[in-house]
């Protein structure tokens, strides 16, 4: 896994913690190298998220329960919105010894702006009224 000790893209850093870029994640993830942990809530993941075998999800306000299903012998890429609440995350995972953790720089933010697989299910520009009513006899006003 290609990683970093100093973010190139975000600000908010940790000592101590590795960071990874998206293309260099996603490189890892499709070849089996490493598994990516999306930190966000359930209510973020349902929004956006990362269609690809080995994303788990383990939000952070409920990881402490979730480190027993966590493996050690795996390399660890951890992930949330816009990268700070993954560096915690990594942070706290090195802290329990796990020894191959790195933050996704610029979390599911920079993941799109580099135009890597997602899937959302947010409305993009306009007032989505085609979306909430499909060929229903509704009139625009």
């Amino acid at each position: 896994m290609k990683t970093t000790e100093k973010p190139t893209w975000q600000d908010f850093h940790i000592e101590g913690v590795m960071h990874i870029l998206p293309i260099d994640a996603l490189q890892a993830i499709e070849k089996g190298e490493a598994v990516l942990i999306d930190v966000r809530e359930l209510n973020e993941v349902r929004l956006e998220k990362i269609p690809l075998d080995r994303v788990l999800n383990h939000p952070m306000s409920v990881i402490m329960d979730r480190l027993p299903y966590i493996s050690k012998d795996q390399q660890i890429i951890l992930i949330c919105q816009g990268g700070v609440r993954s560096v915690k995350v990594a942070n706290l995972l090195n802290r329990q010894g796990y020894p191959d953790v790195a933050n996704l720089e610029g979390g599911i933010s920079l993941w799109k702006a580099h135009g890597l697989p997602i899937e959302s299910n947010i409305a993009v520009g306009g007032c989505a009224c085609k979306a909430q009513f499909p060929k229903t006899g509704f009139k625009k006003l």
